[in-house]
């Protein structure tokens, strides 16, 4: 009996692991895109944030998945092969993901377009944290219509994802009721 427990426990263990590396293996692969988007013309200057989507998506769907560790080294990729400012966007993500889970996580039953608005602010604040570290460190203020458009296309691109990654939890989650 403690034998079956014990290998219950084993096996819970290693399906947890697995669902956790596997997610963050496909955030691997969002953060390559969006380094790979930018090299693209239209988002030479401002590529959309797709890394701040998903993490936001996933830590509203299943939070259980996403761990801190792995927010930390999916920005922290980011900075290295992106030549984005060292320590800001492990920062900015942090909170962005603090402030999910401890604020908007709670609210379970709010609808899609509640999601998007609260999404909306975080891609604000993200942009607008990274806008305040930038001028203080180099004392130029930047083009704003291109953090404006990077705003906008984060934006628009986040029901895309939403969508996508909860059709794919639907999809593989296991069944509720299993007939023996």
């Amino acid at each position: 009996m403690i034998q079956s427990q014990t290998k219950l426990s084993i096996n819970k263990f290693h399906a947890g692991f697995s669902q956790r590396f596997l997610i963050f293996g496909f955030g691997i692969l969002i953060v390559l895109f969006e380094i790979a988007l930018a090299k693209w013309s239209l988002f030479f200057t401002a590529t959309p944030i797709l890394s701040l989507c998903y993490i936001f998506t996933i830590l509203l769907l299943r939070p259980q998945f996403m761990s801190v560790t792995t927010i930390i080294l999916l920005a922290l990729l980011f900075e290295l092969l992106g030549g984005d400012m060292l320590g800001v966007r492990i920062t900015a993500f942090y909170i962005a993901a603090v402030v999910v889970q401890k604020q908007i996580g709670s609210n379970e039953n709010d609808d899609f377009i509640s999601n998007w608005a609260n999404f909306s602010l975080i891609c604000f604040g993200f942009v607008l944290f990274r806008l305040l570290v930038f001028v203080s460190l180099y004392l130029i203020i930047p083009n704003l219509s291109i953090l404006a458009f990077q705003i906008g296309i984060t934006i628009l691109v986040f029901p895309i994802i939403f969508v996508t990654i909860s059709v794919l939890f639907s999809i593989f989650e296991p069944p509720t009721h299993q007939v023996d």
